[in-house]
């Protein structure tokens, strides 16, 4: 591995919340750090070579890479404003500046996953924005044999949706994906299960006037051990519910860095969401 640092300033968009920014600001900056590491892609590349339904790069946002980001080590964050005169008076623009180090390695060949979160359970009915109430599900196929999971990142909580709560053995820590076979989750419809268990189903809220989430697809072709999970209930409109399976974001991300580091398949993919509150 490599200690490297890298940098990105973004701008705060009319249609962007500040968090958006950081976010984003967070993304770039990451892709900065890869980049000072191992150098900027090039399509024309030739050491690069797509084989056996593996890549040699790394896919961060929509940026291919040539390494991968194993663990954050340090990340600070500041916000400055200008003033630009237009001819309607003067337009204020606020940028947010991410500054991270951390460890990264070089791109190793990783199965070509294929996942997308959907709002009914059909390939057809893809979605990233959902509306507080609606159920989610998620598309995924590989081309080899492997383990997934899923969890869901809210704030500064991990949920682990998948493998389903009654799922034990192996299978409680990951379950195992068959090769070029479609996969619909989360839906209880017995055309769409693919496994001998019942379906944990999910419905997206929000409180507020609308929130963003992400969605993790984690994937490899070796098994690995799920993370410390707690049992949370949570109170809406006076009804306690029962929760998936949690953990803290900060021990979510040391258990991704760890397996970042150790397993050469180990891939996490994720998906960012938005829940609006109509």
């Amino acid at each position: 591995m490599v200690a490297t640092s890298g940098e990105w300033t973004s701008r705060i968009e009319i249609n962007m919340t500040k968090e958006q920014c950081k976010e984003q600001a967070h993304e770039l900056a990451i892709i900065n750090a890869i980049e000072n590491a191992f150098g900027t892609w090039a399509e024309q590349q030739t050491d690069i070579v797509i084989k056996d339904g593996r890549d040699y790069y790394n896919i961060v946002g929509t940026t291919k890479v040539k390494g991968e980001w194993v663990e954050t080590q340090k990340e600070e964050y500041s916000e400055a404003s200008q003033i630009n005169k237009t001819k309607n008076g003067n337009e204020v623009e606020t940028f947010i500046t991410c500054k991270i180090d951390g460890k990264v390695k070089r791109a190793t060949p990783k199965a070509m996953i294929h996942y997308q979160t959907l709002s009914c359970p059909d390939k057809r009915c893809r979605a990233i924005d959902f509306i507080s109430g609606e159920s989610l599900y998620l598309s995924f196929k590989s081309p080899v044999d492997g383990y997934l999971s899923v969890f869901l990142e809210d704030d500064e909580m991990v949920y682990r949706l998948f493998p389903y709560s009654n799922q034990s053995g192996k299978e409680n820590s990951a379950t195992l994906i068959k090769a070029d076979q479609e996969y619909i989750l989360f839906a209880k419809d017995p055309k769409y299960n693919s496994f001998p268990v019942a379906v944990d189903e999910y419905e997206l809220y929000t409180l507020r006037p609308f929130e963003v989430n992400n969605i993790y697809v984690v994937f490899s072709e070796d098994l690995y051990v799920k993370p410390m999970l707690n049992n949370e209930t949570a109170s809406i409109e006076k009804k306690e519910y029962m929760l998936p399976k949690s953990l803290s974001r900060k021990n979510f991300q040391e258990w991704l860095a760890n397996n970042r580091a150790t397993s050469q398949s180990f891939l996490d993919a994720r998906i960012r969401i938005k829940i609006e509150n109509k």
